[in-house]
């Protein structure tokens, strides 16, 4: 069952509403998705936690104010009851993990981040190598006018498999994530944003799990875990996956293993 037993929901957010699925039962283990996706990113992952947790996966808005996206969180969580909760984020979730981590460090036992560093960690330590192995700015090096033309979306090959293929990608996820494109924007378009730098005084008190995949960028420019460490007052941990980028969606089980581990009491 797509899901498993976590139902589908409107959950009041901020001034508005959200979509979001619930389900389980235990303290609140929350899913953040990245960017350009939407909760449905975690359809592989977090039915599996239901059993032993209060499981909640909303759809995060498509701007970048992360400190006001955890205040929401925070409240969204307290009116579901539960005054303490872990958060696992993938990509741009993992900055609005941090920053619910940071704000509120009573209430926030455990934060995971999926292929996510810390911002300003990346920008400024760039070399033209890695500018170049990004997608939008490998296009831009070229001859007009292959700027123009290719930078516009990413291409459905990513996301969409061809229909003898299997891939990583389940179709009624994909199908989820281009109808939760903002208006006028093209399906897959990412644009060329910067992620807002964190306070200087950001700290997380609660135990750091950092996991990266192997055929990423992350881990072959940086170790992700020495990253997160300066924002960081409680233990770190790092591991690698072997997957790309969409940790959640290729690697399910891997994943759902190693926060398992990382969310089960210490002796």
């Amino acid at each position: 069952m797509f899901f498993g037993q976590l139902e589908l929901m409107e959950l009041a957010w901020g001034a508005g509403q959200c979509r979001a699925r619930l389900g389980g039962k235990g303290p609140l283990l929350v899913f953040l998705h990245g960017q350009v996706q939407s909760h449905v990113a975690w359809h592989a992952v977090a039915p599996a936690f239901s059993r032993t947790h209060t499981v909640l996966c909303p759809d995060l808005p498509h701007h970048f104010d992360f400190s006001q996206q955890a205040r929401d969180l925070l409240r969204a969580a307290h009116a579901l009851g539960h005054d303490r909760l872990a958060i696992v984020g993938h990509g741009t979730g993992g900055h609005v993990a941090a920053h619910a981590a940071a704000q509120a460090p009573h209430r926030v036992t455990h934060v995971a981040e999926i292929e996510c560093i810390p911002s300003p960690s990346h920008h400024g330590r760039t070399d033209l190598a890695f500018e170049l192995s990004q997608y939008q700015a490998c296009w831009f090096a070229q001859l007009h006018p292959k700027p123009e033309s290719a930078t516009v979306t990413i291409p459905e090959a990513w996301t969409r498999p061809e229909p003898e293929s299997a891939g990583p990608f389940n179709r009624s996820a994909v199908a989820d994530y281009l109808d939760k494109v903002p208006p006028g924007q093209s399906p897959g378009a990412t644009g060329h944003f910067r992620i807002p730098p964190y306070p200087a005084d950001l700290r997380i008190g609660c135990p750091v799990l950092v996991a990266w995949s192997r055929d990423g960028r992350l881990g072959g420019w940086y170790d992700p875990t020495d990253l997160w460490r300066p924002y960081a007052t409680g233990p770190v941990t790092g591991v690698e996956l072997a997957c790309g980028y969409y940790i959640p969606e290729e690697a399910p089980q891997a994943l759902a293993d190693t926060l398992t581990s990382f969310l089960a009491p210490k002796a």
